[in-house]
């Protein structure tokens, strides 16, 4: 049984219950190869602790010191509800958007839905599974973005080589039958985020500008018009639009702020540099919050000749992908989780609370740690946060006064591999824990199971923004595969309970092991790119595996552009992002991204970093440490000596740069 299922009851106990009901909560590998149960969970005593290591308020040094004792904290975001359809537990949500006139709460994700958000905690789908009809396309994507204006509901793709770009809407005269009308597309056109404001439709095209468009419902094929572009963008992203101003969030340049008084003459009044990769924003009032990746930063524009910069939220290890706002709270979606931040005082945002959505994913034992999954979208209205996880829909009741810890984890935690090691030697790497809340964080049973894995210190104390390290040592007791779970029990209110998959010796491509020579075709269809190469060879190398048909990852890899790519290429480190799909395939399975294909995709995110694709065969290795077909995205990191050092199958920007610039200083 998965620990994280059954743990929770245990919150509110003492420590020395803690540590007992512990002691006796055993389980099965899923390799097969522990002890359950055994080993390291004895050692621990109810009436003292030996501390070690870094991090929190350990001490260091193995000095004995009374147990700590959990706090009591309750959860500031309380779930309301899990809403699963009839389309199943794995839609691929992209954005979703509350309609407060309605009370519906609009999808996007592969199919579109429409669901009575009325009662958040009860709410269901009016429609669901509903596919776009485009023409000379047999696929029938879903969609990107979305934007409403009476009764139609307006939806996006960006295109990818599966998919065709358009725009096109939804008649939801009858909610429960939303009719779609014929879809526009244009030669060369990607289209980004929507929004509607006096019946005119703003949608961004990336570095095409700003598009505006008309929709005339008497006009029976097609009925849409453009009336303006407005150049002027680098990588138009999102759109926000109030009364006769529309914002623009541009990917590279910032926030954009257009007067569209007159749509079909639309001009840019002024701009203002967020850093970062902004691709989300909302509006209220005079100030504006834009998602930039790294940050969110909250923008003064009550001045549209010159908006000013008045604040930021510092991302840390998360991503911001977009953004909302309602009564005096802002939401974000920040890829591992969703989070509320209370900006009473919009210049200094001050968190609530950050929830983490974790579950199976396809082709996961039922023994394993629960994988993250992805948060991009995110709604809010008054106290509930609705967010747009990337497997279904949750909506959160918000309690801003209620301080509380919140552990984090990175996301290589699963597994955790400490490589190959020989029997009679043992290995030691340090798994960073982190506090993301507004409490102090008491981890009071740290423990493994079976004999070869152990965890130094066995409890520490982390305060409110901190970070700790917890130290894994290795001890092999077979030359074979071996593996362990690391639990980690604390006063998290939210997950008491957290386990992360240790393994060792494993066999194929991982931690410890010499990466095979990864040759890659770059996009200019000319240029190798090879790992052995004279300029790559003793580097510490990112090597980032996406595909064009992943949604999540023309998340990423803008990121990891700006964030390391950009930061880090004149520090030494080589970052490349590489798809898959080229003579090698995918899983084994025949090329089905052409160069060509892949190239546009760069074009339409605005890339600099080498991006082509894979000669070599190497990601099936790689996707073999993880569960599921097709794992997207994939990150690897080389050291030096030429060895993986980092492998994780989501994106989890802390650790990598912890990662990066640990082996960057040696």
């Amino acid at each position: 049984m998965n620990q994280e299922k059954i743990v929770p009851a245990l919150i509110g106990l003492t420590a020395t219950a803690l540590v007992a009901a512990c002691s006796t909560n055993e389980t099965t590998n899923p390799q097969g190869t522990g002890a359950g149960g055994a080993g390291t969970t004895a050692t621990t005593s109810a009436t003292s602790t030996t501390t070690s290591g870094t991090g929190g308020e350990g001490t260091g040094g193995g000095v004995t010191q009374p147990p700590l004792e959990p706090g009591s904290f309750q959860n500031p975001l309380v779930l309301l509800q899990r809403l699963q359809g009839t389309s199943g537990d794995h839609l691929h949500i992209d954005e979703v958007r509350y309609r407060p006139d309605t009370k519906h709460l609009y999808q996007c994700s592969y199919t579109f839905g429409v669901i009575d958000a009325a009662a958040p905690q009860a709410m269901k789908y009016l429609s669901e599974g509903l596919k776009h009809v485009i023409p000379n396309d047999t696929r029938q994507p879903g969609c990107i973005h979305l934007a409403w204006d009476g009764n139609y509901v307006f939806t996006t793709h960006r295109g990818n080589i599966d998919n065709p770009a358009f725009l096109t809407a939804w008649d939801i005269t009858n909610p429960k039958a939303p009719v779609q009308v014929p879809a526009l597309q244009e030669d060369g056109v990607s289209y980004e985020g929507i929004d509607v404001a006096n019946h005119a439709i703003f949608v961004a095209l990336h570095d095409k500008g700003l598009g505006v468009y008309t929709r005339d419902a008497s006009i029976p094929t097609n009925g849409f018009t453009k009336v303006a572009t407005l150049a002027g963008f680098s990588n138009a992203w999102g759109v926000y639009a109030q009364g006769t101003k529309v914002f623009v969030a541009d990917a590279a340049d910032g926030l954009i702020i257009v007067d569209a008084a007159t749509p079909s003459a639309p001009k840019i009044l002024g701009k203002v540099a967020t850093g970062g990769v902004a691709r989300g924003v909302v509006v209220d009032g005079n100030t504006a919050y834009v998602a930039a990746g790294s940050a969110v930063v909250v923008v003064d524009v009550a001045t549209s000749a010159a908006p000013k910069v008045i604040g930021q939220v510092d991302m840390g290890d998360r991503t911001a992908l977009r953004v909302d706002y309602s009564a005096k709270k802002l939401f974000v979606a920040a890829w591992n989780d969703a989070r509320a931040y209370d900006v009473s005082t919009p210049a200094t945002p001050k968190l609530i609370g950050a929830v983490r959505i974790a579950g199976p994913v396809s082709g996961q034992p039922d023994e394993a740690p629960y994988s993250t999954w992805r948060t991009p979208g995110i709604a809010g209205i008054d106290d509930v946060m609705f967010v747009g996880n990337w497997h279904l829909v949750h909506a959160y009741r918000v309690f801003a006064d209620r301080p509380a810890p919140n552990l984090d984890l990175p996301e290589n935690t699963s597994p955790f591999d400490l490589g190959p090691v020989d029997v009679g030697s043992s290995k030691t790497a340090q798994i960073q824990v982190g506090n993301q809340g507004t409490a102090p964080l008491t981890l009071v049973n740290n423990w493994t199971e079976g004999t070869a894995f152990t965890v130094e210190p066995r409890q520490v104390a982390i305060p409110a923004g901190g970070k700790a390290l917890l130290s894994i040592t290795y001890k092999p007791t077979s030359a074979a595969a071996e593996s362990s779970y690391l639990h980690l029990l604390s006063d998290d209110p939210a997950q008491p309970s957290r386990t992360a998959w240790l393994t060792g010796n494993r066999p194929g491509l991982g931690v410890g092991v010499a990466l095979p020579e990864t040759t890659v075709t770059l996009v200019d269809g000319t240029t190798q790119w090879s790992s052995t190469s004279a300029s790559n060879k003793g580097s510490v190398m990112l090597i980032a595996y996406f595909a064009t048909f992943c949604p999540s990852c023309t998340m990423e890899l803008p990121d990891i552009n700006q964030r390391f790519w950009a930061k880090y290429k004149d520090k030494g480190l080589k970052v490349i992002a590489v798809d898959p799909g080229g003579k090698g395939g995918i899983q084994g399975m025949p090329s089905t991204d052409p160069l060509t294909g892949v190239a546009q995709f760069v074009a339409d995110l605005g890339l600099g970093m080498p991006v082509g694709s894979e000669d070599t065969t190497n990601y099936v290795g790689f996707a073999a440490n993880f569960k599921g077909p097709n794992p997207f995205p994939i990150d690897i990191v080389v050291g030096k000596d030429g060895k993986i050092a980092y492998i994780a199958r989501e994106y989890d920007p802390g650790a990598l740069t912890t990662v990066i610039e640990g082996l960057l200083a040696k």
